[in-house]
């Protein structure tokens, strides 16, 4: 897949909009405090590279209307970074696709993290997924695509 195509249909299916909902819950750590100050009031195109690259690891933080809101900031910024260095394209890779589906641990449940998303939206993150593994120097990341499009386009 062209990483072109990629972001433009990304674009396309995560029109940006202002979020005004409920973004995190977790206010007990760091990173849940930096996702309640950055995102209200801002649309996904409005975060900076520099705050998704120092908080790669925060997706799981989001609440599922922040996670529709906000992902597309984190898949972005994996399609700029794309290479197998880049800590954001692995931790949002894992977040999306922690494994095989039969071990995934109760709360982290892949199923009810798609839910939300809509057909198109689902379909870009299935597009994330074969970016992936059309690219052989991700191929240590493969297996996780592999099963992230399995869960995600079925």
């Amino acid at each position: 897949m062209n990483l072109n195509a990629l972001r433009n249909r990304l674009r396309k299916a995560f029109p940006p909009q202002r979020f005004t909902g409920l973004v995190s819950v977790h206010d007990e750590c760091d990173d849940g405090i930096a996702l309640r100050r950055e995102l209200p009031g801002k649309s996904w195109d409005e975060i900076s590279a520099q705050f998704v690259d120092e908080n790669s690891l925060s997706l799981p933080l989001l609440e599922s209307d922040a996670l529709v809101a906000f992902l597309p900031a984190w898949l972005l910024r994996s399609v700029e970074t794309f290479s197998e260095d880049s800590l954001v394209l692995a931790y949002t890779l894992y977040f999306l696709s922690p494994g095989d589906p039969q071990h995934q641990s109760p709360e982290k449940v892949i199923s009810e993290v798609a839910e939300p998303f809509g057909p198109a939206q689902r379909e870009v993150v299935g597009d994330f997924f074969r970016a992936i593994l059309e690219s052989a120097e991700l191929h240590g990341y493969h297996k996780h695509a592999r099963d992230g499009l399995r869960q995600w386009c079925a």
